[in-house]
């Protein structure tokens, strides 16, 4: 039994669900049943410890090359990085996807409306946010601040510097959504298979998972998002994987397709010159390429 060696380390929202749902299906690939441990950014599962992780997640590692922890939101979280480096070393390799941020933001909107966690229109939820999100620190509701943190994690130049205080930017396989992966997956496939060192030419990469949607049943959606009896039930006597798992599942069978209004190019230039410019601008320096986001 062994523990992760690489990471998809983020962003949420850039396809990670559908790279999990590919790469599962490798032979010489271990990735747990449930996509997000949430062992390190979750002050709750941290506290039970690195065994309790390995054998919650891992317990079922045979010889694969890669072992997986697929979780996008380790990104975001400040205590991550070093957790991260504590407890599994300086030889860990991450995946980062980082997609427009605008269209992030958006797109991670638009999550948190069908999951029934957001009721203000998007530039409301925008002002919202920093309130939203010390409030929640305060609460230490940190799955709040996950739910409503859109611009935030969009940030990446300042998430990525809090990794880069522990490893080498090396260590990191950083892939343009927008450029590589929407448009150009076959030069991504080659680049993600060269930074695993194993062979992905058999894989179908024409997996799309997690798509935008809305819920079928308000009263499902309702029972699995807030806390009440059933919930309680389920945590006495399921495991906490099965209930993940059990749990999305859910979530799923009760989306229907959704396609959401899509912001215009004068609101997608003001939110990034207002909230991103400067952040981006200091991320295409430390990867030496320009990002080109502003100009899709």
């Amino acid at each position: 039994m062994s523990l992760p060696n690489y990471m998809f380390l983020g962003a949420a929202k850039s396809a990670t669900t559908s790279f999990y749902d590919i790469l599962k299906n490798h032979k010489e690939v271990f990735a747990p049943k449930f996509k997000e441990p949430h062992f390190f950014n979750f002050d709750k599962n941290f506290s039970k410890g690195i065994e309790w992780y390995k054998q919650t997640y891992y317990s079922n590692v045979y010889d694969e090359k890669v072992i997986f922890d697929f979780t996008p939101t380790y990104l975001y979280s400040n205590s991550c990085a070093a957790r991260i480096f504590n407890s599994l070393g300086s030889q860990m390799k991450f995946i980062v996807i980082l997609r427009d941020p605008v269209n992030r933001a958006y797109s991670h909107y638009n999550h948190s409306v069908r999951d029934g966690h957001e009721e203000n229109s998007f530039l409301e939820a925008i002002d919202l946010e920093s309130k939203r999100i010390e409030q929640y620190r305060k609460d230490n509701d940190f799955l709040s601040e996950l739910r409503c943190s859109y611009i935030s994690q969009g940030m990446y130049f300042k998430m990525l510097k809090s990794y880069l205080k522990y490893y080498d930017i090396n260590n990191f396989l950083i892939i343009n959504f927008d450029e590589e992966v929407a448009q150009n997956m076959n030069q991504t496939i080659t680049r993600l298979s060269n930074f695993l060192n194993i062979d992905l030419s058999d894989l179908d990469f024409n997996i799309h998972s997690n798509k935008s949607g809305k819920s079928k049943n308000k009263t499902i959606q309702y029972l699995i998002n807030k806390d009440n009896f059933l919930r309680k039930v389920f945590r006495f006597f399921i495991p906490q994987v099965n209930r993940q798992i059990i749990r999305n599942k859910i979530k799923n069978f009760n989306k229907t397709e959704f396609n959401y209004k899509l912001l215009n190019d004068d609101q997608r230039h003001m939110l990034f010159k207002k909230y991103f410019e400067n952040d981006i601008k200091k991320l295409e320096e430390l990867v030496g390429k320009k990002t080109n986001w502003n100009k899709l």
